[in-house]
């Protein structure tokens, strides 16, 4: 039992360690305690929101008929690629997903202005972009918007995304 201990004691302490995730720098503006995060399949997704408003006026971050960014980190755990072939949203009249979209396994997606730092090592790491365009209404920081993000393998999962508050921090 005593040569046991400390051998389950250095697997738990190197769980995890060889994982090519991104890490995000604490000093970098982007990424807030009210972000959206889920898993679909091998997918997590993480530090997910809709752009911060340059200029909100009257309480209205993104006025209806704008165009406005999505940010996210996806990171694929499992072992199979995968890529982020659409997304969609009431909001919005169309949703562009631009850029490269494959993510591969033990990968990292990277979408709009994210704030995450590329760990050294990483295997992979793809960046995308994700636009809701012409916005059928006005946006406001404090609710959640729905937005679905489909993977080629993972399928479909909609996320409630906050708008980014660079003022809330």
């Amino acid at each position: 039992m005593r040569r046991t201990a400390p051998a389950l004691l250095a697997l738990f302490l190197l769980t995890g360690c060889g994982t090519a995730a991104p890490t995000i720098d604490l000093d970098d503006p982007m990424g807030t305690a009210g972000d959206a995060a889920t898993s679909i399949g091998a997918i997590d997704i993480r530090d997910a929101a809709i752009a911060p408003a340059d200029d909100a006026e009257g309480g209205i971050a993104h006025p209806a008929g704008s165009d406005v960014g999505l940010r996210l980190v996806a990171v694929n755990n499992g072992d199979a690629a995968d890529r982020l072939v659409s997304a969609s949203s009431p909001l919005a009249e169309d949703v562009d997903v631009s850029g490269e979209q494959s993510l591969l396994g033990g990968a990292t997606l990277l979408v709009g202005d994210t704030g995450s730092a590329v760990p050294a090592g990483a295997a992979s790491v793809t960046r995308a972009t994700v636009t809701l365009d012409d916005l059928r209404q006005a946006l406001s920081v404090g609710p959640t918007y729905p937005v679905t993000l489909t993977f080629e393998r993972a399928g479909s999962v909609t996320v409630e995304l906050p708008v980014d508050n660079p003022d809330g921090r």
